[in-house]
Formats: C-alpha cells, structure tokens, sequence
C-alpha cells in the first residue's frame, strides 16, 4: 500500500482493509537515524552530582554529569590524547570552584565546556597552547524532571529549538516544571524506527501485554479515535477512556489525550475535574541496532502515591513483553522478508514515516518543517 493509499484509508473509515504488499513501507525503515533533535538522555535524578556516567547516543560515546553548580553536561567520551574513554576517570574539583574530568592514562584534565585545563606532563617554558585542546560538548537541557541532549548532524552544530514541553503537565501549586514521580528503563533490541512503531501500534496490547488491567485479545472491541497534527506530529484528541484501572483510581469525569512527536516521545494525559496524570515514553537509539525506553510519570493524584510501589513491577513486566517482542521481531527481520501494513490500525506506522523524512529533507535543505499529517478518524479492533 502506497502511502497516499493509507492516507485515503485513514480519512475514510469504510474503506477496505485489504493488505497490499506493492510497494513495502517497511523498506524505509531502519536508515539513518533521526538528527538534528532533542532526546531524553536521563532524568535529573539518575543524573547525580559528582558522578561521571558512561553512555552512548546514536551510536556516539558521551559522558555525562554535573559541574561545580549543579549543572548537567556531557562531552565526547574519548580523550583526544590517546582516545581513553574519559568517563573511566574521575572527577576533580578545582580552586575556583568548578569541575575537571581528568583521563585516567595520562591525568589530563578537561573542562566541563570541553576545553583543556592541565596536562601534568609539560614542564615550564615548552610551547603548547592547551587552548586548541577541546573535547566535544554537546547542548543539553534540564526541564521537568529530565536531562535532554541535541544530537546534531554535524558535530559543531547548535539547537535552533528547545526540548518540547508537554501540554497538560501535571504542575503541583508554586511549580514552574513538572516532578516526575516514576521511571523505568528498559533496553529494546531493534532500530530506532521499528521501537516507534512498537510504540505507537494500537493492536498489540491484548496479544503482547497479557495483563489483568488490559483488555484480553478474547475481548477486543472496535474504536474509532480522531486525529489531528500537531507542532511535531500528532495527537489523539481528547475523549472519554473505555477501560483502564488507572482511570478508575482517578475517578471523576476522565478526559484523555494521547499525543506522539518526533523523534520518538508519546505523551498520555488523563484528567478529571481535579487532578491529572501524563504517562511518558520516551526512545533513544544507543546505536543502529538498541534503543533504550523510559515510561516516565507525573501526577498530583494521592492515591497513586500508594501504589507506586506496585506499579513498578507491573511497569518492568510491561517493558519487557516489548523487549521479547522486539527481539523476536528481530530474528525474522535478518531475513530481510517483505512486510505488510493495513488500514487504519497501521495508519500510525505511515505517519510516523512521512514525519521523519520530512523532519530529515527540511533539515538538510535548511527549510522550515511541514508537518504532512492530516486530521482523519482511525478505527480498528483491540
């Protein structure tokens, strides 16, 4: 199916819904991965103040932590002496009150702006300028609970944006930003592309997560959602829940609003008259083939400050049905086989794919970004 094919199926729900495997989407899928863009590198609180933390993002290795005033920062983790990784080393503290990263091999000493602030080894009066000594540093953010970092594509490119703020978050009185109150971390063994679809697919969940709290696939019932796009892709529009348990700890009259944007972050805001709850999750590529999810939380609900505790579990089972998935999905994948897609449960996957070609030809054509999502009414069974 043609992408102007699903289009036509997503604006109209009484089309047909037969596969058509001519011209295979899933053929574009697991190229370069998305640039140019702010991801979910930690939380604040993973991120403690001290510690040096080992990570790679697109398959670029990065250290991260926190100077001399709390501030988060990340730097290529390689030392450009003899390429030691620097997050093997430790952090120093200086006169003026500021952090180094000193390399293990050699005791060289790095800013937390990335330049060169010692090298033990030179002695008076030799001519070497530390000044044209830099490491890489790379932009980071901290909002609402969570430590973003841009991924340019060229290496000393600068954001021309800001990480994206969620509508609806859940602020308690006298905040400014959002306290996240949960957070789980789980590893997926795919492209960045096929974790998105996984993401957004509303038809897996009573096949892959078999739960209590979730519709069994002996149970499914038609949907119908409406859609609309939105600054960096789209959203559900609000409307009533039909299950969940979560809704009926909330109470009231629920209101929920599902919301994806790029590069791989879907938002759930679930309201009554009084309280709210926004569920994030959110996918960063580690490399080409492993992408790391976080199901993030807020809320000012009380009574879901007693069951923190229980949910944890059931979230660590959640993510790991998507791993095993995702890893199954794998194995077939190496045999490089042609896919299918169908109307309208699909219809996400199609979205998803015209947003990152998009977002990728605006990028390196220096124009501003189009979104080609159009409002339609989805309808599927799960």
């Amino acid at each position: 199916m043609t992408d102007t094919a699903a289009s036509a199926s997503a604006s109209a729900p009484g089309a047909s819904s037969t596969p058509k495997t001519g011209d295979d989407p899933f053929r574009a899928l697991g190229g370069p991965l998305i640039r140019d863009i702010w991801y979910v590198a930690m939380t604040s609180d993973e991120l403690k103040a001290g510690k040096l933390y080992k990570k790679k993002f697109l398959s670029e290795p990065i250290v991260m932590g926190r100077d001399g005033r709390g501030a988060p920062f990340a730097l290529r983790d390689l030392c450009p002496h003899r390429a030691v990784p620097l997050s093997s080393g430790q952090m120093l503290d200086e006169p003026d009150g500021g952090k180094t990263v000193e390399c293990p091999y050699h005791g060289w000493r790095f800013r937390t702006d990335g330049g060169c602030a010692h090298i033990p080894s030179l002695v008076e009066g030799q001519p070497f300028d530390l000044s044209k000594i830099q490491v890489r540093k790379y932009a980071l953010r901290e909002q609402d609970g969570l430590v973003w970092i841009y991924m340019p594509t060229d290496p000393a490119g600068e954001p021309d944006s800001e990480p994206p703020r969620f509508e609806n978050m859940v602020l308690h009185k006298g905040q400014s930003e959002g306290k996240v109150k949960f957070v789980q971390r789980a590893e997926l063994a795919c492209h960045q592309d096929h974790a998105v679809i996984g993401l957004l697919d509303p038809a897996h969940t009573p096949f892959v997560h078999k739960s209590p709290l979730w519709r069994s696939s002996k149970t499914l019932k038609e949907k119908e959602k409406h859609y609309a796009p939105s600054e960096m892709g789209f959203t559900m529009l609000s409307h009533k829940p039909v299950n969940s348990y979560i809704y009926n700890i909330i109470g009231g009259e629920i209101r929920v609003e599902i919301q994806f944007l790029l590069p791989g972050l879907r938002s759930e805001s679930i309201r009554n008259e009084k309280y709210g709850f926004i569920g994030l999750a959110a996918i960063t590529p580690i490399d080409e083939n492993l992408c790391e999810i976080r199901e993030i939380m807020y809320w000012d609900v009380p009574i879901l400050n007693l069951v923190k505790l229980i949910a944890r579990p059931f979230t660590h089972a959640f993510l790991q049905q998507d791993a095993r998935i995702m890893k199954l999905q794998g194995e077939g994948l190496s045999y490089d086989p042609p896919l299918m897609q169908i109307p309208d449960a699909d219809t996400l996957m199609v979205w998803y794919r015209r947003l990152k070609r998009e977002w990728m030809s605006a990028k390196a054509e220096g124009r501003a970004f189009k979104n080609p999502v159009k409002p339609a009414v989805l309808r599927w069974r799960t």
